[in-house]
């Protein structure tokens, strides 16, 4: 194996397999990721049996060969070589891995390629192809709402459901639900998936250092068991999660006794200072409706905080009380300008939607005050 190559794309793409991937394992080769040298391109692996990342780089390839190394030594290694020299690797009949540039030399054992994880091939023809950007949009805009608790291991992922008339994804933590719909994909069978957050927080990420070109499509194949997303050179794979996820039609309420619509932003702003008064434990936020004002509310031992918002309402007085945090974190994510909240009553969830965008829902629990 002998392969030249620059710092810069050398740098981008151990950055491109180094994130997203747990480093917290028992297994020692977990801690290597695989370097392949063939026709023009260097291909690095990484997995952690969980998810794996697969991409290639350019580079000048003398001799054909593979290895595996410690990801993380070599990373420091590549950061502090020189920027301007040309970086020479080469891999020795003991699997010593050279790292050359200018007069710095290093050299790294090696573990051989028959000993790294096998990754599955991800079949091309049988992907479903969407607008990269649109998909960031939908998961980051919902993903929020995923459970971060090991325990509750179905909702620490999102569930994609295609039908003959949509495709939605979905996350939930019990306590509060996103729904982000989309037209039915063409040419696309009908599935019923929870893909792990973890593998689609990393799509991404790398979505946003890709900046795909417009009309470039990420390719996503499903299968009995795992998933892939295919972008340029880059391949992501992921388990799937085993498990029935909630009925989330069911809690999505359709009857809107009390209804108001506001800015997004102006309410977003003080729900932030209530939370600043509701108690680091048990944090609740009060939202009283009367005569065109909405009251936000909030108090602890020690502080207290009222504050007053325009609203067109002219029903009933009416009182329901939120984790501030649910609240805040929908409305972070809402790109229209005002935003709509629909109740039946104090007990039952709020229905919040973006004015004018039937895209996303997002359901939340209310909260005893």
């Amino acid at each position: 194996m002998k392969i030249n190559i620059t710092k810069s794309v050398l740098l981008e793409g151990i950055q491109v397999v180094s994130a997203g991937v747990s480093s917290r394992t028992t297994l020692p080769i977990l801690h290597n990721f695989l370097l392949e040298a063939k026709k023009g391109k260097l291909k690095l692996v990484r997995t952690d049996m969980e998810m794996a990342t697969v991409h290639f780089v350019n580079a000048e390839v003398e001799e054909e060969g593979s290895i595996t190394i410690p990801l993380k030594e070599f990373a420091e290694i590549i950061k502090n070589l020189p920027d301007d020299k040309e970086i020479n690797l080469s891999l020795d009949e003991n699997n010593k891995f050279h790292i050359k540039s200018g007069k710095s030399k290093f050299w790294v054992i090696g573990t051989p390629k028959s000993e790294y994880p096998a990754i599955p091939e991800v079949k091309q023809e049988d992907c479903v192809e969407l607008d990269p950007l649109e998909l960031q949009q939908q998961i980051e805009k919902t993903a929020f709402s995923a459970s971060t608790q090991e325990t509750r291991y179905i909702l620490n992922g999102l569930l994609w459901n295609h039908t003959a008339d949509k495709f939605e994804i979905v996350a939930t933590d019990g306590g509060r639900l996103a729904v982000a719909s989309h037209a039915a994909l063409p040419g696309a069978a009908e599935f019923k998936i929870i893909i792990p957050t973890k593998i689609l927080n990393e799509v991404c990420r790398f979505i946003s250092l890709a900046k795909p070109e417009k009309g470039t499509k990420i390719k996503v194949n499903v299968s009995a068991n795992q998933v892939s997303f295919l972008l340029n050179e880059t391949t992501f794979i992921s388990r799937l999660i085993e498990g029935n996820f909630p009925n989330y039609a069911q809690v999505i309420p359709t009857e809107k006794k009390f209804s108001f619509d506001i800015f997004a932003k102006e309410l977003l702003a003080s729900t932030r200072r209530s939370a600043l008064c509701s108690g680091e434990f048990g944090s609740v936020v009060k939202y009283k409706l009367a005569e065109n004002t909405l009251t936000v509310m909030s108090n602890s031992q020690n502080m207290e905080f009222t504050d007053e918002l325009p609203v067109e309402y002219t029903g009933e007085p009416f009182e329901a009380a939120f984790n501030p945090q649910y609240i805040i974190d929908v409305l972070k994510n809402i790109s229209t300008d005002k935003v709509s909240f629909s109740f039946v009553n104090a007990s039952q969830p709020v229905l919040v939607e973006p004015v004018g965008d039937n895209t996303y829902k997002y359901v939340i629990m209310p909260v005893r005050a």
